[in-house]
């Protein structure tokens, strides 16, 4: 959620110094009020200013991958629930195509009932619908003419192209019991929020145990999450053996790099110099030393 025109310089910075990859809000629109609460804090206040831009992913994605080499993109996560998954793979296939396959797809359900209702899709649908809308992008993203039967999307022999040269997998956000189902069943990984080390030993105890019922837990299988008491390289390798492979972080909201550059911990937008700057420090104190 930075200031738009800022993507291309930090995706540049992020290219050049070692991250592995970018990750990008999805929120069509913010209500003014809405009628149930954030879920994901604990006065289920929403932490952000509604006035924060926030571009649509895949425009976002597209920019920033014509001017890097490396970095892959995804959005974390597109809200697929209030999305019709033959369009939304037309996008994915265009973006791959631009983009040379360097790109994922990080799905969730949207939890305002004012974006389900304003946009005409049924909420109380929202799980079952998207299973069936990983399918159908999965299906899509094969290649050659395929046809989809299901209860909420329907439709006969049909052929989209480009299609990506590479699997491009699709991992699934949320950390309920049905979310971690649901991509234990589905899912090439699973998105969390922001969870402690024990937190996160938890949930990959129960993902795991979902996916041996499966019979999944031998098939390649991503991690990705925030861990606000991962902040050493130890912490950050304790991750790893739990199973995480992708810690999510913006270096320039934690507080000893802010410090040392003379930015208050509280400012979480400092100026993009101060951006650029957290991104290579971080890269040279952290990365490096995980590679």
């Amino acid at each position: 959620m930075v200031d738009p025109s800022e993507l291309l310089d930090l995706a540049r910075t992020a290219d050049a110094t070692g991250w592995d990859s970018i990750q990008v809000a999805d929120a069509p629109f913010f209500p003014e009020v809405t009628s149930e609460p954030y879920p994901y804090t604990p006065d289920g206040k929403r932490f952000w200013p509604l006035a924060t831009p926030v571009l649509d992913p895949w425009v976002a994605i597209t920019a920033m991958a014509v001017v890097t080499e490396r970095l892959r993109f995804l959005p974390s996560v597109l809200r697929l629930a209030i999305r019709h998954p033959l369009l939304e793979a037309k996008a994915l296939c265009s973006v791959a195509a631009i983009a040379g396959d360097r790109v994922a797809l990080g799905v969730g359900l949207a939890w305002m009932p004012e974006e389900f209702r304003w946009l005409g899709v049924d909420k109380r649908t929202r799980g079952a619908r998207q299973n069936e809308a990983i399918q159908v992008i999965r299906l899509l993203l094969g290649g050659g003419f395929v046809e989809f039967h299901g209860k909420y999307f329907d439709f006969d022999r049909l052929i989209m192209a480009p299609v990506p040269q590479k699997k491009i997998p699709i991992y699934v956000g949320g950390s309920s019991l049905p979310a971690l189902r649901r991509a234990a069943r589905y899912g090439d990984g699973w998105i969390g929020i922001v969870h402690t080390i024990a937190e996160t030993k938890r949930l990959l105890a129960d993902l795991n145990a979902m996916r041996r019922e499966l019979g999944r837990d031998r098939e390649p299988f991503d991690v990705m999450l925030h861990c606000p008491d991962a902040v050493t390289v130890d912490d950050v390798r304790r991750l790893e053996d739990l199973g995480v492979t992708d810690l999510q972080i913006a270096p320039w909201t934690l507080p000893n790099v802010l410090g040392e550059l003379g930015v208050s911990s509280m400012v979480l937008q400092p100026p993009l110099a101060v951006k650029q700057e957290a991104l290579a420090r971080y890269a040279g104190d952290v990365i490096a030393k995980c590679s």
